[in-house]
């Protein structure tokens, strides 16, 4: 080889770190990719269970009736169907869980299948929004979240673990005083699926 030639005409690699690459996060637990993982990853699952659920194999047929699947026993179906209102509630639940607090918000709050949920669902949702904004020191989305709950469910009350809560026990308790008796409150009608 002479002197100032090359061996191969190719640039060298360099090893840069992931920030340099465009990359915002590789934590498959938390982050933009992490979450679209999570909710890719949910999603897939209900869609496959609702899948399953759905099939018959053409020996099931009922004799009696041909081209008719012949019924899932009710236990076998409950199994197999995953319901995408809860996998995103569990998702949401599980980013709080994490003290991932504005994930947790986030998720819950766009999530297409919880608000048109059971009232149960939604109030659930509702308090896990409640409870990040005010681990997150945002004291009025934390009154208003649990205003917005009470409008849903006025009678709700807290769990004995949750209701002494140093950070969010005062702004419930605003926020039920405020909302006045049960009784005066207008119940917001649950949805059907």
């Amino acid at each position: 080889m002479q002197p100032g030639s090359r061996q191969s005409s190719a640039p060298e690699a360099k090893l840069q770190p992931p920030e340099q690459h465009g990359i915002e996060d590789r934590n498959p637990r938390g982050g933009p990719v992490g979450r679209l993982l999570l909710r890719s990853a949910l999603l897939a699952a209900a869609t496959l269970l609702s899948a399953c659920a759905t099939l018959a194999t053409p020996d099931a047929a009922s004799p009696d009736s041909p081209g008719e699947p012949a019924a899932v026993p009710a236990a076998d179906s409950a199994a197999v169907v995953a319901d995408p209102a809860d996998l995103e509630l569990a998702a949401g639940i599980a980013l709080y869980d994490q003290g991932e607090y504005v994930q947790a918000i986030g998720g819950l709050l766009t999530s297409q299948w919880v608000w048109v949920a059971p009232l149960e669902t939604r109030v659930t949702a509702q308090k896990y929004v409640a409870f990040s904004h005010c681990l997150l020191n945002r004291p009025k989305p934390c009154k208003s979240s649990f205003s917005d709950l009470l409008k849903m469910k006025p009678d709700f009350e807290l769990a004995a673990a949750e209701a002494g809560h140093p950070q969010w026990s005062a702004a419930f308790k605003q926020a039920k005083k405020e909302a006045g008796p049960p009784s005066a409150q207008q119940p917001v009608k649950q949805s059907t699926r």
